[in-house]
């Protein structure tokens, strides 16, 4: 959104919200605290950004180089991820293609009995089993120390 455009919704704003002498009583607020907030609010909104700090020109080239260099890594991870994902795919998919057909009259289950999801709780990894971490598990860590224990 353009800041000048904001600028000009916000002051519209406030000239709908604030209360001036002008108007009758009847349209001002039960207690001042509304007008008070409003007045709080609209001043955060039409506060002024700060201003960049002036960089030298071998700072914000190295700033360029590292957003590059960023983005370009981040680009290569992202295609990584894409292609291992479609090879995934494309395999999943010539096994489902290499399967019996369902014409078939001994084997035919399979392929339906393959593409088929299984949503019961016995498909799904045991509660008990932990999660794989980014980080190594901490020495002498013992959870059940943490762990509240219900006395009854």
């Amino acid at each position: 959104m353009n800041r000048s455009v904001g600028i000009a919704r916000s002051s519209a704003l406030r000239n709908r919200i604030t209360f001036n002498s002008k108007r009758s009583l009847s349209q001002a607020p039960d207690d001042g605290k509304g007008d008070r907030l409003t007045n709080i609010l609209m001043r955060a909104i039409d506060s002024r950004p700060r201003p960049r700090p002036k960089l030298s020109e071998e700072e914000a080239a190295k700033n360029y180089e590292i957003g590059r260099n960023y983005v370009i890594g981040r680009f290569k991870q992202h295609n990584e991820i894409h292609h291992d994902i479609a090879c995934k795919i494309r395999l999943k998919e010539h096994a489902i293609r290499m399967m019996p057909r369902n014409t078939d009259e001994k084997l035919g289950y399979l392929r339906k009995e393959a593409l088929e999801i299984d949503t019961s709780d016995e498909a799904y990894p045991p509660m008990w089993r932990s999660i794989p971490l980014d980080t190594p598990p901490i020495e002498d860590y013992n959870v059940s120390d943490y762990l509240q224990k219900d006395d009854d």
